[in-house]
């Protein structure tokens, strides 16, 4: 398991459906990547685990993260398997300073 810096700005609504007889119900989040500092890397979209879904709310988080491999195509991906609430002031005062 791994842990990164997240910042969350937006859940998106749940969706839903069924696809070969099967049901599947899914929600994601658009999401900035943070360095250590705190500042914004890459943004991109989470998706967010069962457990989590129409439970979170936008603000900061460390995220962690386990590798499994996709259904379909088999590529080994990280996904999200928990949030912990952070205090982005407090990164950001504690960060060394740039050189």
């Amino acid at each position: 398991m791994f842990t990164a810096l997240i910042q969350i700005i937006k859940v998106n609504d749940a969706r839903s459906g069924s696809k070969d007889g099967r049901a599947w119900e899914m929600q994601d989040a658009e999401c900035l990547l943070l360095a250590e500092d705190g500042s914004p890397q890459q943004v991109g979209v989470l998706m967010l685990p069962k457990d989590l879904r129409n439970k979170t709310a936008p603000g900061t988080y460390t995220g962690s993260f386990a590798l499994s491999a996709g259904l379909r195509d088999r590529r080994i991906e990280a996904i999200l398997t928990g949030l912990t609430p952070l205090d982005i002031k407090a990164i950001r005062k504690t960060a060394p300073a740039a050189s």
